[in-house]
């Protein structure tokens, strides 16, 4: 029989229970417990920035949250099973959410980094043959093994640094076949119990194709669309000038629906090119980059509840315009912050860096900065289940190895994680 533990009643933060919907039932034994929490950020709005509480205590029974609150009011059932952790005082996190990267590759783009330092271009480095295209050569004719090899350490590193949800964006196959098989290697990296669960997109218009524009397109929007549907849950497209134009983005969203693929796009991030006012106009998940978007388009944004995926270390490489934090803020848009993980313009893996370039760049304070990688991610990918630390939620939480959860992004540059929880799971410890 299940003993009690802790024995104070109340039902944590959120108005939740050890019965909530989405939890096990009343009695059932916790299956994790986590004491001598120091701070625990919850992110819930009715506390103090980021939703923090003093003293705290945190439950799971499976993969959800009983209980999320003071140490003072912590009452579970537990049994034989029941692991118990120690965080010895230090700070509970969400796990991170990073909701826009390019994991899957093969090649690499260092000669590229040495040229962009000695002032060319991203347009001429493309011009020449680099950029999109370099690395389409190197990965379309990898195997789904290949791939998923060569993007498993990758995920690896992410995982240790906290995040515990990634989403991985097909984009360097440029034939059907090819963008395929990213996705099944996406697939196969999310079916493994020691990395981030998965979430995949189709991103057919990326890169220009060699040979005939038009036709390509044709393909993707009858084969490409009808075979990815059941290996990715979204489908995004590069709309910007030099490479797909809006019209045939809107034709790829608007055939995508039909499939039940929700839209996201790359908007707005080397010109202003359309790609925001089209991202409300489609009432896509998530608008991404936006480095360029205007006022206008970020007003736009929030009226269709489209959330703005921040890549502050993409514009950072590229030398762009800061990220807008704080008028995506204003205008009343969610914001999410990303890592854009790809071997060309941002090969970081750093959720925490993230966070940190949130705050230096894109004017966001740290407890913003904060929920936008981990409740804004789950935002952009259309989850209502994680990102945030409350009763009946997926039971994702980094344990840091520091009291004070605002050095995640002081500590520039470090990896505040010792310990990670996904699932209601310690996976790493």
């Amino acid at each position: 029989m299940a003993a009690r533990r802790r024995l104070a009643t109340g039902g944590g933060i959120g108005g939740g229970s050890p019965g909530v919907t989405g939890g096990r039932p009343p009695g059932e034994a916790a299956t994790l417990v986590v004491v001598n929490v120091g701070r625990l950020v919850t992110g819930d709005p009715r506390l103090p920035a980021p939703g923090l509480v003093e003293d705290a205590a945190l439950a799971a029974s499976g993969d959800r949250i009983v209980y999320a609150g003071p140490a003072s009011g912590l009452e579970v059932a537990i049994g034989p099973e029941t692991i118990e952790l120690d965080a010895h005082g230090a700070a509970v996190i969400p796990g991170f959410v990073d909701a826009h990267t390019h994991l899957i590759w093969l090649g690499e783009r260092s000669e590229e980094y040495a040229l962009r330092a000695g002032g060319a271009s991203y347009e001429e480095i493309a011009e020449k043959g680099g950029g999109i295209r370099s690395t389409v050569a190197a990965t379309a004719a990898g195997t789904v093994p290949e791939l998923a090899t060569a993007a498993r350490e990758r995920a690896r590193r992410m995982l240790r640094l906290g995040t515990t949800t990634v989403e991985i964006k097909s984009g360097y196959g440029q034939s059907l076949e090819a963008e395929l098989r990213q996705l099944r290697a996406a697939r196969t990296l999310g079916e493994e119990a020691d990395l981030p669960e998965v979430v995949t997109t189709y991103l057919p218009l990326h890169g220009l194709p060699d040979g005939d524009r038009a036709a390509y397109l044709e393909r993707v929007l009858g084969e490409g669309l009808a075979a990815a549907a059941s290996l990715a849950g979204f489908v995004d497209c590069f709309c910007e000038i030099g490479a797909w134009e809006v019209d045939e983005c809107e034709r790829l969203l608007v055939a995508a629906r039909t499939h039940g693929l929700r839209a996201k796009i790359h908007a707005d991030q080397r010109s202003h090119s359309g790609g925001s006012a089209l991202a409300a106009r489609m009432g896509a998940a998530s608008a991404d980059h936006l480095d360029h978007a205007t006022d206008g388009d970020l007003r736009g944004l929030a009226r269709a509840g489209v959330t703005g995926v921040l890549l502050p270390g993409a514009s950072m490489v590229l030398d762009g315009p800061p990220p807008p934090g704080r008028r995506l803020l204003e205008a009343g848009v969610t914001v999410a912050l990303a890592t854009d993980c790809n071997p060309g313009t941002c090969w970081c893996e750093s959720m925490p860096l993230m966070v940190s370039l949130g705050v230096a760049t894109a004017g966001l304070t740290p407890a913003e900065a904060l929920l936008a990688a981990t409740a804004g991610g789950a935002a952009a990918l259309g989850l209502n289940d994680r990102g945030r630390l409350l009763p009946g939620l997926r039971c994702d939480a980094l344990v840091l190895d520091t009291r004070d959860w605002l050095d995640v992004g002081y500590h520039l540059g470090a990896n505040p994680v010792a310990r990670v929880i996904a699932g209601g799971r310690l996976v790493r410890s």
